[in-house]
Parts: C-alpha cells; structure tokens; sequence
C-alpha cells in the first residue's frame, strides 16, 4: 500500500510541475496566464536541420515571425516544399495542424487556441537566405595554354581590363623576356611588354590602376622601380637604391605598393631572404621623399627564408600585415614555416593560427567589400611538390584571428579553401591578387612551377552578399 501510495503520489507531483511549466501564475491577480504558440521552425525535407524564427516566443496577436533558411543561386530554396514544426503552450491548438509539408511561398496565417480558449492569429514568413559569401571556379589556364614561358612564375597584378603577368628571363631584355598582358576574363593574350632592365622580379599595380616593374638586387645592382602610367606607356626610373648605398642583397623578392603612384601619397614596400627587414619608401606625386628607405625591424623573427608584407592604409601610423617564412630543410614536427600577423605602429601583434594555412604563405592580399575585411593567401606544404591552395578569410574581426578548424565561429572565420594544386616548387614562388568589382571579387593566383603542364594561373570568384 505504501509503495502504491508513492507512486501515485510522484505521479501527481510530476503532472503539477509540467502543468507550471506551461502556465504562468500572475500574482496580482491570482489567475494562471495561459501561452499560445511558443515557437516555429521550417526544415527542409530529408535534412535533419531545423531553421528557429529569428526571434523567440511566447508570441502576441498579430505578430509576424520570420524564418530564414539558406539558399544559393545554383541550388535556390523551395519555398513549397517545407515541413512545419511549432512550441505550443498547456492544451494549445494550432490550425491549420501541422505534420505535413507546407507551402510558405506566400506568408502563411495560422491561429492558436491557448488553454484557456484564447484565440491569437500569427503570420509566419520564410525567407530564403544567401550565404555572406558564395564562392566559385572560374578557370585555371596552364603556362603552355596561356603563352609563358618562365614557368616560375615571380607575380602578377591587375590593371583595368588586364592581367600582367610576370615572364621575365634573367639576364635577358626583349619583349619576350617580360610581362605578358591577359585580357582578365578570358585569359587570352592581349600583348607583351619587354623588361626595363635585366633581372626584373615582379609586376604590381598601385591603387591608380598604375604600375611597377622592380629589378631585385643581384649582381649588386640594386633595388630599381621603374613607372608605367599604363600599358601602352614607356617605363619611368622612380627609385633606384644602390649596393653602395646600403641595398641588401636580394631585395625585392617581394614588393607591396599601396596609394596612387602618379598623384599624392604612396608607398612602396620590399622585402629580402636573410635578414628581418622590412624596407619602404614613402612617394608624393611619383617622387620618393629620400632614397634611402625606411627600415622595420621585425625583431620577433629570426632571419626569413622569405616574407611579405602590405600596409593597411595611408594614415602615419597605419598597422601592416605580414608573413614570413622560416623554411628549414629539416623539420619533421613543421615547428617552423610561415607565420602570418598584424602588427600596429608600437610593433603590438596579433597572430593568425597556424593551422589556419599550410606550412608556405606564398603570397597574400587584404581586399574590402562593404566596409568589411577579407584576406586571401595563397599557402603549400612544406615539400616542394606539396599540393598548393587558395583560402580565404575574414579578418574584419582581429579577435578571431586565434580560431583554429572545429572551434565554435571558425567557419564564419576561414571561408573559403579551393582544390588542391599540384607541381613542384622549388623557388616557393607564389602570388595571389584580389579584383574588387562590387559585390563581387576575383581572385586571381598563380601556379610558379618546373613544367609548363602544370604551372598557370587560377581564378576564383567571391560573390558577397549583404546580410
């Protein structure tokens, strides 16, 4: 009899908790307070997912409740082929009943009965949803395809309607020794450009849809930039940093330019293997204020087997990104290899986890859409025939910059990895440049291998969409 008794008892006492749980007891008046509708979600059928309201019940008369649910240009949301799911309050009634597959093409009305005969009406709306960024392939066209023939492709860089691409030939002058003109959609060869000069490395543009071609100091030549207004234009000498002066050798494996060289503020910024020095040079219409450079020390890092860096923006005291790579020939734990950061004028960095890119950053850019950051770098492993890859991120946020794969936020941190590139690299080249067209960018990276076959350059495209 007792045990019988306590059963009924536990019983009775857990009917009483469910029915509080549902009802809210208003104190003032002595009356239970009877809910509605709670909450409502959509799934889509044979997926697991269900998409919440944007905003969370106990909801009132009249109310609109929204749901967004992904979608995507390719593969666009069915609006008519939904499954309904609702939270409904103590003895609460929903019509039209759900269990079946609704169509919510149009606001759909439906009516909750609380327990205490109450009726509200609701309106539910689904709302197809674009992902912030949607990413495709456009093509990859090899060195033999496109017409280079120095398959160790050194840089390339945009410039209107074009893509330059660096072809140059050592010691060698000529047109066929330098800079081979693309038409940027298409790939198609437009022209050749001849080198200024003997020993030439890369090709950048300005903000001004200007650029450079720099000779890298070998054979104790020195650090030279020449100017083209355009591509039709004649070179110009803008810079010329002698051995004599101090020029290390080497330097400018790789250079940065940021402002319009031809009117106002510019910089221009190269780098060296060797030492941890960054160098740059600040230009007031087209003209250096000294020739020799300014030097940046980057003491947290030994001397680098290669490093790249751009400055943010034209302010004094604009912070910079920057990689470096420390490649050590015998490094079987990869305790070594590319580090990428963001330092600020007091030398204060923030570093991007490792894991976020392979043990080479071969080259990087930090485009903008919408008042929003993003960088792209193109990043291999740590053999030279390691396969190499596209990734994307968006840096607006510095407080995700520690974020590794699998940690809660890391997916709306790193955005985008393309397919795997393979060809062997041994001079770790590597170049990558972001085209902004509106709410859309081209991503445009080069493949600097041995074979003609398989280096090339590869584009993708980021389509951004406003949340």
């Amino acid at each position: 009899m007792k045990l019988s008794y306590l059963y009924r008892l536990t019983c009775w006492l857990l009917m009483l908790a469910l029915t509080v749980a549902c009802e809210k007891v208003d104190l003032d008046k002595g009356v239970v307070t009877r809910q509605g509708l709670l909450n409502f979600a959509v799934s889509i059928p044979g997926q697991s997912i269900e998409y919440a309201a944007t905003s969370a019940g106990p909801y009132r008369e009249g109310d609109t409740i929204i749901i967004k649910v992904p979608s995507t240009e390719e593969s666009p949301l069915n609006l008519s082929q939904l499954k309904p799911f609702a939270s409904l309050g103590h003895n609460s009634v929903i019509e039209p009943a759900l269990g079946k597959i609704m169509d919510f093409s149009k606001p759909v009305t439906v009516t909750v009965t609380d327990g205490a005969g109450k009726v509200t009406t609701h309106i539910v709306k689904v709302v197809p949803t674009l992902p912030k960024t949607v990413f495709s392939k456009l093509w990859f066209k090899t060195s033999e395809a496109i017409g280079i023939k120095r398959t160790n492709i050194s840089g390339l860089a945009v410039v209107g309607e074009h893509l330059l691409v660096a072809d140059f030939n050592g010691g060698n002058v000529g047109i066929d020794n330098g800079v081979r003109v693309l038409d940027k959609n298409t790939g198609e060869l437009v022209r050749s450009i001849a080198p200024p000069t003997t020993f030439c490395m890369q090709v950048v543009a300005d903000d001004a849809n200007h650029f450079i071609i720099n000779r890298y100091n070998v054979y104790s030549a020195g650090f030279v930039v020449y100017y083209y207004d355009n591509i039709d234009s004649e070179p110009k000498m803008i810079l010329n940093y002698t051995a004599a002066a101090g020029c290390p050798v080497n330097l400018g494996r790789k250079v940065s330019v940021i402002g319009n060289l031809k009117s106002g503020k510019a910089f221009i910024y190269a780098t060296t293997n060797g030492n941890n020095n960054v160098y740059y040079w600040e230009f007031m219409d087209g003209v250096p204020l000294k020739e020799e450079p300014t030097i940046i020390r980057y003491a947290a890092a030994e001397p680098w087997t290669f490093a790249h860096i751009q400055r943010k923006s034209l302010d004094p005291l604009s912070e910079h990104y920057f990689t470096y790579c420390n490649y050590n020939a015998s490094d079987p734990n990869l305790t070594q290899g590319s580090r990428f950061v963001s330092f600020n004028n007091d030398m204060e960095i923030t570093n991007i986890a490792r894991q976020n890119h392979y043990y080479k950053v071969l080259g990087f850019d930090v485009f903008r859409v919408n008042g929003e950051e993003f960088t792209t770098m193109l990043t291999q492993g740590y053999y030279a025939w390691d396969a190499t890859h596209v990734k994307v991120l968006e840096t607006t946020d510095p407080s995700k910059f520690n974020l590794t794969p699998g940690a809660a936020g890391h997916k709306d941190f790193m955005l985008f990895e393309s397919d795997a590139y393979g060809g062997i690299n041994y001079n770790r080249y590597g170049d990558i440049v972001a085209d902004v067209r509106g709410n859309e960018v081209y991503l445009y990276a080069t493949m600097a291998t041995n074979a003609a076959n398989t280096s090339g350059i590869m584009v993708y495209k980021m389509k951004y969409n406003k949340q």
